[in-house]
Protein backbone atom coordinates (compact mmCIF):
# COMPACT_ATOMS: atom_id res chain seq x y z
CA UNK A 1 0.00 0.00 0.00
CA UNK A 2 1.18 3.37 -0.80
CA UNK A 3 -0.47 6.55 0.69
CA UNK A 4 -2.22 9.19 -2.00
CA UNK A 5 -0.90 12.42 -2.90
CA UNK A 6 -1.93 14.49 -0.19
CA UNK A 7 -4.24 17.53 -2.05
CA UNK A 8 -4.23 19.80 1.38
CA UNK A 9 -5.19 19.78 4.63
CA UNK A 10 -8.84 20.50 5.98
CA UNK A 11 -8.98 23.98 7.09
CA UNK A 12 -10.67 25.09 10.89
CA UNK A 13 -13.91 25.58 9.52
CA UNK A 14 -13.60 21.99 7.68
CA UNK A 15 -12.03 19.93 10.06
CA UNK A 16 -15.03 20.01 12.38
CA UNK A 17 -17.31 18.21 9.81
CA UNK A 18 -14.49 15.22 9.67
CA UNK A 19 -14.89 14.82 13.11
CA UNK A 20 -18.38 13.90 12.85
CA UNK A 21 -18.29 12.92 9.72
CA UNK A 22 -21.09 15.11 8.06
CA UNK A 23 -22.83 13.85 4.90
CA UNK A 24 -25.72 16.55 3.65
CA UNK A 25 -27.87 15.20 0.90
CA UNK A 26 -29.66 17.31 -1.87
CA UNK A 27 -32.97 14.80 -2.91
CA UNK A 28 -35.05 15.27 -6.10
CA UNK A 29 -38.28 13.51 -7.88
CA UNK A 30 -37.93 13.16 -10.92
CA UNK A 31 -41.41 12.17 -13.12
CA UNK A 32 -40.41 10.48 -16.30
CA UNK A 33 -37.84 8.01 -17.30
CA UNK A 34 -34.25 8.23 -16.29
CA UNK A 35 -31.49 7.16 -18.73
CA UNK A 36 -28.89 5.14 -16.16
CA UNK A 37 -26.30 4.90 -18.14
CA UNK A 38 -26.23 8.90 -18.87
CA UNK A 39 -26.58 9.80 -15.10
CA UNK A 40 -23.46 7.62 -14.80
CA UNK A 41 -21.87 9.31 -17.77
CA UNK A 42 -23.13 12.58 -16.24
CA UNK A 43 -22.11 12.19 -13.03
CA UNK A 44 -18.45 10.57 -14.20
CA UNK A 45 -18.11 14.09 -16.29
CA UNK A 46 -19.06 15.67 -12.95
CA UNK A 47 -15.95 14.46 -10.94
CA UNK A 48 -13.57 15.79 -13.97
CA UNK A 49 -15.11 18.90 -13.56
CA UNK A 50 -14.50 19.17 -9.39
CA UNK A 51 -11.76 16.35 -9.48
CA UNK A 52 -11.44 17.40 -5.80
CA UNK A 53 -14.07 15.56 -5.25
CA UNK A 54 -12.79 11.88 -6.32
CA UNK A 55 -10.55 12.43 -3.51
CA UNK A 56 -11.12 11.06 0.17
CA UNK A 57 -10.29 11.72 3.44
CA UNK A 58 -7.89 10.17 5.86
CA UNK A 59 -6.40 11.70 9.40
CA UNK A 60 -2.64 12.69 9.14
CA UNK A 61 -0.39 11.81 12.35
CA UNK A 62 -1.09 15.01 14.04
CA UNK A 63 -4.95 13.99 14.37
CA UNK A 64 -6.08 16.09 11.67
CA UNK A 65 -7.72 15.43 8.42
CA UNK A 66 -6.03 15.88 4.78
CA UNK A 67 -7.66 15.85 1.27
CA UNK A 68 -6.12 12.88 -0.72
CA UNK A 69 -6.15 12.06 -4.26
CA UNK A 70 -7.51 8.78 -4.95
CA UNK A 71 -5.79 6.21 -6.85
CA UNK A 72 -8.56 4.01 -7.84
CA UNK A 73 -11.71 4.96 -10.16
CA UNK A 74 -14.83 6.23 -8.29
CA UNK A 75 -17.44 3.32 -8.02
CA UNK A 76 -19.88 5.27 -9.64
CA UNK A 77 -23.52 5.77 -9.16
CA UNK A 78 -26.00 3.92 -6.52
CA UNK A 79 -28.50 1.93 -8.09
CA UNK A 80 -31.73 1.07 -6.17
CA UNK A 81 -34.58 -0.88 -7.68
CA UNK A 82 -37.36 -3.50 -6.27
CA UNK A 83 -34.50 -5.96 -7.68
CA UNK A 84 -32.02 -4.77 -5.48
CA UNK A 85 -31.23 -6.86 -2.50
CA UNK A 86 -30.94 -5.51 1.41
CA UNK A 87 -27.73 -6.55 1.60
CA UNK A 88 -26.31 -4.55 -1.35
CA UNK A 89 -28.27 -1.29 -0.37
CA UNK A 90 -26.41 -1.98 3.48
CA UNK A 91 -23.07 -1.90 1.40
CA UNK A 92 -24.37 1.58 -0.49
CA UNK A 93 -23.00 3.36 2.73
CA UNK A 94 -21.05 6.93 3.28
CA UNK A 95 -18.00 6.61 3.87
CA UNK A 96 -15.20 9.73 4.10
CA UNK A 97 -12.30 7.26 3.77
CA UNK A 98 -13.65 6.25 0.40
CA UNK A 99 -15.46 8.77 -1.26
CA UNK A 100 -16.78 12.61 -0.69
CA UNK A 101 -19.33 12.41 -3.44
CA UNK A 102 -22.12 10.01 -4.38
CA UNK A 103 -25.34 9.47 -5.74
CA UNK A 104 -27.95 7.48 -5.35
CA UNK A 105 -31.18 6.60 -7.66
CA UNK A 106 -33.91 5.07 -6.79
CA UNK A 107 -36.69 3.97 -9.62
CA UNK A 108 -39.94 2.03 -9.17
CA UNK A 109 -43.25 2.31 -9.96
CA UNK A 110 -43.51 6.39 -8.53
CA UNK A 111 -41.12 9.04 -9.04
CA UNK A 112 -37.39 8.52 -9.21
CA UNK A 113 -35.55 9.65 -6.85
CA UNK A 114 -31.87 11.40 -6.94
CA UNK A 115 -29.77 12.11 -4.07
CA UNK A 116 -26.31 13.99 -4.52
CA UNK A 117 -24.52 13.37 -1.11
CA UNK A 118 -22.06 15.66 -0.54
CA UNK A 119 -19.28 15.87 2.53
CA UNK A 120 -20.04 18.87 4.44
CA UNK A 121 -15.95 19.74 5.05
CA UNK A 122 -16.25 20.72 1.22
CA UNK A 123 -19.40 21.73 0.66
CA UNK A 124 -22.62 23.27 2.35
CA UNK A 125 -26.22 23.60 1.14
CA UNK A 126 -25.37 26.31 -1.67
CA UNK A 127 -22.65 24.46 -2.79
CA UNK A 128 -24.23 20.71 -3.12
CA UNK A 129 -27.14 22.62 -5.23
CA UNK A 130 -24.78 23.96 -7.52
CA UNK A 131 -23.25 20.57 -8.29
CA UNK A 132 -26.89 19.07 -8.92
CA UNK A 133 -27.43 22.03 -10.80
CA UNK A 134 -24.19 20.97 -12.76
CA UNK A 135 -24.62 17.07 -13.03
CA UNK A 136 -28.48 17.91 -14.07
CA UNK A 137 -27.05 19.79 -17.31
CA UNK A 138 -24.33 17.61 -18.04
CA UNK A 139 -27.26 14.80 -18.01
CA UNK A 140 -29.50 16.60 -20.26
CA UNK A 141 -26.65 16.93 -22.61
CA UNK A 142 -26.01 13.28 -22.64
CA UNK A 143 -29.20 12.72 -23.24
CA UNK A 144 -29.51 15.06 -26.24
CA UNK A 145 -26.47 14.87 -28.15
CA UNK A 146 -24.59 11.88 -27.13
CA UNK A 147 -21.87 12.98 -24.03
CA UNK A 148 -21.19 15.58 -21.76
CA UNK A 149 -19.01 17.94 -24.19
CA UNK A 150 -15.67 19.69 -23.87
CA UNK A 151 -14.54 18.80 -19.79
CA UNK A 152 -12.64 21.55 -17.92
CA UNK A 153 -11.03 20.64 -14.38
CA UNK A 154 -11.91 23.49 -11.86
CA UNK A 155 -9.66 24.36 -9.30
CA UNK A 156 -10.50 22.91 -5.50
CA UNK A 157 -12.80 25.27 -4.38
CA UNK A 158 -11.09 27.16 -1.41
CA UNK A 159 -11.81 27.54 2.55
CA UNK A 160 -13.59 30.15 4.69
CA UNK A 161 -10.55 31.52 6.15
CA UNK A 162 -8.31 32.16 2.69
CA UNK A 163 -11.70 33.97 1.58
CA UNK A 164 -11.32 36.47 4.70
CA UNK A 165 -7.45 36.69 4.48
CA UNK A 166 -7.65 37.72 0.48
CA UNK A 167 -10.97 40.03 1.45
CA UNK A 168 -8.69 41.98 4.55
CA UNK A 169 -11.44 40.74 7.14
CA UNK A 170 -9.24 39.80 10.21
CA UNK A 171 -11.07 38.58 13.44
CA UNK A 172 -12.44 41.25 16.07
CA UNK A 173 -12.67 41.25 19.41
CA UNK A 174 -16.45 40.56 19.26
CA UNK A 175 -17.63 37.40 17.74
CA UNK A 176 -21.13 38.54 17.70
CA UNK A 177 -22.77 36.36 20.43
CA UNK A 178 -22.82 39.30 22.74
CA UNK A 179 -26.21 39.38 21.65
CA UNK A 180 -26.53 35.98 23.97
CA UNK A 181 -25.28 37.63 26.87
CA UNK A 182 -28.69 38.53 28.92
CA UNK A 183 -29.31 35.39 28.66
CA UNK A 184 -26.24 33.79 29.97
CA UNK A 185 -26.47 32.75 33.70
CA UNK A 186 -28.76 34.97 34.82
CA UNK A 187 -31.58 32.44 34.58
CA UNK A 188 -32.60 29.13 37.04
CA UNK A 189 -32.24 26.56 34.54
CA UNK A 190 -32.30 23.26 36.85
CA UNK A 191 -35.69 22.57 35.58
CA UNK A 192 -34.98 22.64 31.82
CA UNK A 193 -34.81 19.41 30.92
CA UNK A 194 -31.63 18.77 28.62
CA UNK A 195 -31.27 16.67 25.67
CA UNK A 196 -29.31 13.20 26.71
CA UNK A 197 -25.91 13.01 25.59
CA UNK A 198 -25.68 10.55 22.34
CA UNK A 199 -24.39 7.14 23.49
CA UNK A 200 -22.78 5.87 20.42
CA UNK A 201 -21.00 8.76 18.86
CA UNK A 202 -19.99 5.96 16.01
CA UNK A 203 -23.39 5.44 15.05
CA UNK A 204 -23.03 6.73 11.57
CA UNK A 205 -26.76 7.48 10.39
CA UNK A 206 -29.31 9.74 8.23
CA UNK A 207 -30.60 12.01 11.16
CA UNK A 208 -34.09 11.41 11.24
CA UNK A 209 -36.49 14.39 9.51
CA UNK A 210 -39.90 15.45 9.86
CA UNK A 211 -41.25 18.15 7.22
CA UNK A 212 -44.14 20.41 6.30
CA UNK A 213 -45.01 22.10 3.42
CA UNK A 214 -47.13 25.38 2.59
CA UNK A 215 -49.14 25.54 -0.45
CA UNK A 216 -48.24 28.53 -3.41
CA UNK A 217 -50.89 29.75 -2.49
CA UNK A 218 -49.48 29.51 1.97
CA UNK A 219 -46.67 30.77 0.57
CA UNK A 220 -47.43 33.29 -2.07
CA UNK A 221 -49.33 34.89 1.04
CA UNK A 222 -46.25 35.04 3.74
CA UNK A 223 -44.16 36.47 0.60
CA UNK A 224 -46.63 38.95 0.45
CA UNK A 225 -46.57 40.01 4.61
CA UNK A 226 -43.03 40.35 4.22
CA UNK A 227 -42.93 42.92 2.01
CA UNK A 228 -45.62 44.54 3.47
CA UNK A 229 -43.58 44.67 6.50
CA UNK A 230 -40.13 44.66 5.18
CA UNK A 231 -39.01 40.93 6.48
CA UNK A 232 -37.83 38.25 5.10
CA UNK A 233 -39.70 35.16 4.15
CA UNK A 234 -36.41 33.50 5.87
CA UNK A 235 -37.14 35.62 9.13
CA UNK A 236 -40.94 34.76 9.36
CA UNK A 237 -39.97 31.20 9.11
CA UNK A 238 -37.42 31.92 12.29
CA UNK A 239 -40.02 33.73 14.24
CA UNK A 240 -42.68 30.73 14.25
CA UNK A 241 -39.93 28.13 15.02
CA UNK A 242 -38.90 30.37 17.78
CA UNK A 243 -43.05 30.98 18.59
CA UNK A 244 -43.24 27.25 18.57
CA UNK A 245 -40.75 26.03 20.62
CA UNK A 246 -42.03 28.65 23.14
CA UNK A 247 -44.69 26.88 23.38
CA UNK A 248 -43.15 23.48 23.66
CA UNK A 249 -40.98 24.06 26.16
CA UNK A 250 -43.47 25.05 28.73
CA UNK A 251 -41.00 27.85 30.34
CA UNK A 252 -42.56 30.83 29.16
CA UNK A 253 -39.65 33.09 31.45
CA UNK A 254 -37.34 31.46 29.20
CA UNK A 255 -35.35 33.59 26.32
CA UNK A 256 -34.33 31.47 23.32
CA UNK A 257 -31.05 31.60 21.69
CA UNK A 258 -31.49 31.36 18.11
CA UNK A 259 -28.25 30.89 15.65
CA UNK A 260 -28.17 30.63 12.09
CA UNK A 261 -25.87 30.47 9.38
CA UNK A 262 -25.12 33.30 6.88
CA UNK A 263 -24.07 32.59 3.34
CA UNK A 264 -21.35 35.04 3.27
CA UNK A 265 -21.26 34.75 -1.21
CA UNK A 266 -23.58 37.65 -0.95
CA UNK A 267 -21.84 39.64 1.48
CA UNK A 268 -18.09 39.60 0.13
CA UNK A 269 -16.23 41.73 -2.34
CA UNK A 270 -15.44 40.53 -4.80
CA UNK A 271 -18.45 38.07 -4.59
CA UNK A 272 -18.25 34.05 -4.19
CA UNK A 273 -19.83 31.86 -6.84
CA UNK A 274 -21.79 28.50 -5.47
CA UNK A 275 -18.84 25.81 -5.81
CA UNK A 276 -16.01 28.38 -5.62
CA UNK A 277 -15.54 28.01 -1.24
CA UNK A 278 -16.21 24.94 0.55
CA UNK A 279 -17.89 26.52 3.66
CA UNK A 280 -18.48 30.28 2.91
CA UNK A 281 -20.47 31.05 5.87
CA UNK A 282 -20.95 33.02 9.10
CA UNK A 283 -23.05 33.08 12.26
CA UNK A 284 -25.85 35.22 13.56
CA UNK A 285 -27.27 35.41 16.87
CA UNK A 286 -31.07 36.13 17.97
CA UNK A 287 -32.13 36.01 21.73
CA UNK A 288 -36.07 36.34 21.20
CA UNK A 289 -37.85 37.24 24.20
CA UNK A 290 -41.53 36.17 24.29
CA UNK A 291 -44.24 36.34 26.00
CA UNK A 292 -48.30 35.66 25.57
CA UNK A 293 -48.74 39.00 23.57
CA UNK A 294 -45.69 38.50 21.12
CA UNK A 295 -46.25 38.24 17.40
CA UNK A 296 -44.98 36.86 14.85
CA UNK A 297 -43.89 40.30 12.84
CA UNK A 298 -42.43 41.22 16.28
CA UNK A 299 -40.11 38.78 16.33
CA UNK A 300 -38.85 38.41 12.75
CA UNK A 301 -38.02 42.34 12.44
CA UNK A 302 -36.13 41.66 15.42
CA UNK A 303 -34.25 39.22 13.84
CA UNK A 304 -34.06 41.25 10.75
CA UNK A 305 -33.06 44.40 12.76
CA UNK A 306 -30.16 42.48 14.67
CA UNK A 307 -28.93 41.03 11.40
CA UNK A 308 -28.54 44.41 9.44
CA UNK A 309 -27.11 45.45 12.58
CA UNK A 310 -24.40 42.78 12.96
CA UNK A 311 -23.32 42.62 9.29
CA UNK A 312 -22.86 46.49 9.03
CA UNK A 313 -20.06 46.13 11.73
CA UNK A 314 -18.33 43.60 10.53
CA UNK A 315 -19.25 40.68 12.89
CA UNK A 316 -21.12 38.05 10.92
CA UNK A 317 -18.53 38.29 8.20
CA UNK A 318 -15.60 37.47 10.88
CA UNK A 319 -17.58 35.23 13.24
CA UNK A 320 -16.52 31.59 11.83
CA UNK A 321 -13.05 32.45 13.50
CA UNK A 322 -14.13 32.61 16.48
CA UNK A 323 -15.35 29.46 16.78
CA UNK A 324 -16.26 25.94 16.07
CA UNK A 325 -19.11 25.52 13.08
CA UNK A 326 -19.99 22.47 14.75
CA UNK A 327 -23.09 21.46 17.18
CA UNK A 328 -22.06 20.79 19.99
CA UNK A 329 -25.25 21.68 21.99
CA UNK A 330 -26.81 23.81 24.37
CA UNK A 331 -24.07 26.02 25.69
CA UNK A 332 -23.51 26.64 29.30
CA UNK A 333 -24.93 28.70 30.97
CA UNK A 334 -27.81 29.52 28.64
CA UNK A 335 -31.06 27.67 27.83
CA UNK A 336 -31.13 25.34 24.80
CA UNK A 337 -30.79 27.15 22.08
CA UNK A 338 -32.34 27.00 17.89
CA UNK A 339 -30.48 26.78 14.72
CA UNK A 340 -32.01 26.87 11.58
CA UNK A 341 -30.67 27.18 7.83
CA UNK A 342 -32.19 28.43 5.23
CA UNK A 343 -31.51 27.08 1.91
CA UNK A 344 -33.38 29.95 0.05
CA UNK A 345 -35.23 29.56 -2.87
CA UNK A 346 -34.52 26.83 -5.72
CA UNK A 347 -34.88 27.59 -9.18
CA UNK A 348 -36.02 24.95 -11.62
CA UNK A 349 -33.40 22.55 -12.91
CA UNK A 350 -32.00 21.37 -16.60
CA UNK A 351 -33.70 18.61 -17.60
CA UNK A 352 -34.44 16.90 -21.14
CA UNK A 353 -37.86 16.63 -22.39
CA UNK A 354 -39.98 14.35 -20.60
CA UNK A 355 -38.28 14.55 -16.99
CA UNK A 356 -39.88 17.17 -14.63
CA UNK A 357 -38.24 17.76 -11.47
CA UNK A 358 -41.44 17.41 -9.31
CA UNK A 359 -40.24 17.72 -5.66
CA UNK A 360 -37.18 18.55 -3.80
CA UNK A 361 -35.72 17.79 0.13
CA UNK A 362 -32.42 17.60 2.38
CA UNK A 363 -30.75 14.92 4.64
CA UNK A 364 -27.87 14.57 6.89
CA UNK A 365 -25.63 12.27 7.80
CA UNK A 366 -23.89 12.18 10.83
CA UNK A 367 -21.33 10.44 13.58
CA UNK A 368 -22.97 12.54 16.39
CA UNK A 369 -21.05 13.37 19.48
CA UNK A 370 -24.04 15.68 20.30
CA UNK A 371 -27.59 15.58 20.35
CA UNK A 372 -28.54 16.92 17.15
CA UNK A 373 -31.38 19.25 16.49
CA UNK A 374 -31.92 21.66 13.69
CA UNK A 375 -34.12 23.21 11.49
CA UNK A 376 -33.62 23.72 7.54
CA UNK A 377 -36.45 26.04 4.82
CA UNK A 378 -36.06 25.71 1.05
CA UNK A 379 -38.78 26.76 -1.06
CA UNK A 380 -39.28 25.46 -4.52
CA UNK A 381 -42.00 25.37 -6.87
CA UNK A 382 -43.49 28.40 -5.39
CA UNK A 383 -43.64 26.45 -2.43
CA UNK A 384 -42.61 26.94 1.12
CA UNK A 385 -40.31 23.41 2.90
CA UNK A 386 -39.56 23.35 6.41
CA UNK A 387 -37.77 20.15 7.45
CA UNK A 388 -36.90 19.21 11.43
CA UNK A 389 -33.99 16.98 11.39
CA UNK A 390 -33.56 15.96 15.15
CA UNK A 391 -31.99 12.54 16.80
CA UNK A 392 -34.17 13.64 19.75
CA UNK A 393 -37.93 12.52 20.27
CA UNK A 394 -40.88 14.20 18.65
CA UNK A 395 -38.69 15.86 15.63
CA UNK A 396 -42.39 16.13 14.39
CA UNK A 397 -43.92 17.79 17.72
CA UNK A 398 -43.14 21.51 16.52
CA UNK A 399 -43.93 21.45 12.88
CA UNK A 400 -47.99 21.55 13.84
CA UNK A 401 -47.56 24.87 15.18
CA UNK A 402 -45.14 26.50 12.58
CA UNK A 403 -47.64 25.66 9.68
CA UNK A 404 -50.26 27.21 11.99
CA UNK A 405 -48.44 30.09 13.12
CA UNK A 406 -47.21 30.82 9.01
CA UNK A 407 -50.83 30.34 7.54
CA UNK A 408 -52.47 32.22 10.53
CA UNK A 409 -49.89 35.67 10.04
CA UNK A 410 -51.58 37.19 6.95
CA UNK A 411 -55.15 36.84 8.12
CA UNK A 412 -54.46 38.32 11.29
CA UNK A 413 -52.17 41.04 9.15
CA UNK A 414 -55.31 41.62 6.86
CA UNK A 415 -57.80 41.71 10.17
CA UNK A 416 -55.70 44.51 11.89
CA UNK A 417 -55.27 46.53 8.72
CA UNK A 418 -59.16 46.46 8.36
Amino acid sequence: MFPGSVIRKLAHSEEVFATNETYFGLTIKVIGDVDVDALSDAFDALLQVHPIFAGHLEQADDGRHQIVAEDLMHPGIWLVNERTSQAAIAGMRLDQSQSLLNLRLKVGSGPSVLTLYAHHSLADGHHVFGLFEELMSLYTDVVNNGDAGPITARPAPEPLESLLEQRGITKQQRSGLERLHPAAFRYDLSTVQRPPIVTDPDAFAPIPVAQVRLTQDETADLVELGRANQVSLNAMVAAAILLAEWELRNTPHLPIPYFYPVDLRYHLTPPVGATESTLPLGLASYLAEIGPDTELIDVARGIVDAFREDLSEGLIQQSSLHFRLQYEGSLPGLPPFVMCTDVGWIPGLRTPDGLVVDDVGGEFYFAPHAPIDLYTCVTFDGRLLIEHHSNLAGVEKSLEGIHSLLCAAPVEDSWVME
